[in-house]
């Protein structure tokens, strides 16, 4: 006898289903991990803007004076300060209320819920936009996209302005990053598994204050990072450890600084970190800090109308920017 419904095989035989959806959304974040692990995320409760002060200048007066000597008792200007703007991310998620109440009931109807996997997903998709930006230098979607350690932590500190002020003025030399390019800074060429500990010690000299490094997270683009673990493993004792050599490292810790790979998972296709960069960040207050409103940190809004009458819609907002203040020389930048 020939179906005329849904079939013999259909009607008595389901699916094999996990029952578990698997994130294929979410990219790697390293920078907000590294920033969140090391202090370097503020939240703040308002302001029109997001003002760092600092001491920036010498008192000219000091000088070595003879028994009845005398100094200039003229004022001196030390004072000053960067002022940020809050930048903005929205993002929605809409469903309609026919697929809300077809995927309810028990669990032979509701195999997966809908429409908290929809709220996932636009957490997911708007951390992948966040964190493009955190790693960018802010000129995208027309100057809105959050300024990242590309414009704070630059490999042209003498240009551009940033936090309002220009560093290409000489009064704006306390408010520029250090920065080392290996074609025009010194004869090694560019980064290898032979150089890369001189390279790294060439940024954790620059940033030392009384002896010690004032940065407090490594973040390298892939190739340098692959050339530092080339480089430490070849000076690494394996230890036979019941007929198993344990080889290789998981996280890799030079100078008392932890590195991090900048790289990583893309499944959104956002503009990853450069391969054949380094940084070294100084993430205390006035270095470099993600500042969020902590009102509007992926805060999720009342709900609004959708553009589907028999439908729902709500939206996730954020306030935030990365900024960057007196501790600006702290920070380095090092590039092929």
């Amino acid at each position: 006898m020939a179906d005329v419904g849904i079939g013999q095989l259909v009607s008595t035989t389901g699916r094999l289903r996990s029952r578990k959806l698997k994130d294929a959304v979410r990219d790697a974040h390293p920078l907000y991990e590294a920033m969140d692990k090391h202090g370097g995320i503020r939240r703040e409760s308002g302001g029109r803007s997001i003002v760092e002060e600092a001491k920036t200048a010498q008192n000219g007066t000091v000088s070595w004076v003879g028994e009845s000597g005398s100094v200039p008792l003229t004022d001196q200007k030390i004072i000053d300060a960067s002022e940020h703007d809050w930048k903005y991310q929205l993002g929605a998620v809409s469903w309609t209320l026919a697929e809300q109440y077809k995927n309810s009931g028990g669990s032979d109807t509701k195999i997966i819920d809908i429409v908290s996997t929809k709220f996932e997903v636009l957490e997911d998709s708007a951390m992948n936009t966040f964190h493009e930006g955190m790693i960018s230098n802010g000129t995208g979607t027309g100057g809105l996209q959050l300024t990242g350690i590309a414009a704070l932590v630059s490999t042209t500190p003498t240009t551009g302005t940033v936090g309002g002020i220009d560093r290409s003025n000489a009064n704006a030399a306390w408010y520029r990053n250090l920065k080392f390019d290996t074609g025009a800074d010194w004869s090694d060429g560019a980064v290898d598994a032979g150089n890369v500990k001189r390279f790294l010690d060439k940024g954790i000299n620059a940033t030392v204050r009384n002896s010690k490094s004032q940065a407090q997270i490594g973040f390298l683009g892939q190739t340098h990072f692959e050339y530092l673990t080339s480089a430490v493993q070849a000076i690494q004792s394996i230890v036979n450890e019941s007929g198993t050599a344990r080889a290789g490292f998981d996280k890799i810790v030079y100078r008392g600084i932890p590195m991090y790979l900048g790289n990583g998972i893309n499944y959104s296709g956002a503009t990853a970190m450069t391969l054949t960069r380094t940084y070294l960040l100084n993430v205390k207050p006035g270095g470099v800090n993600l500042v969020f409103h902590d009102k509007a940190e992926f805060d999720m809004l009342d709900p609004v109308a959708s553009s589907d009458q028999a439908g729902n819609s709500r939206l996730m907002f954020t306030m935030s920017n990365m900024i960057i203040g007196g501790l600006a020389k702290f920070n380095w930048v090092g590039f092929d």
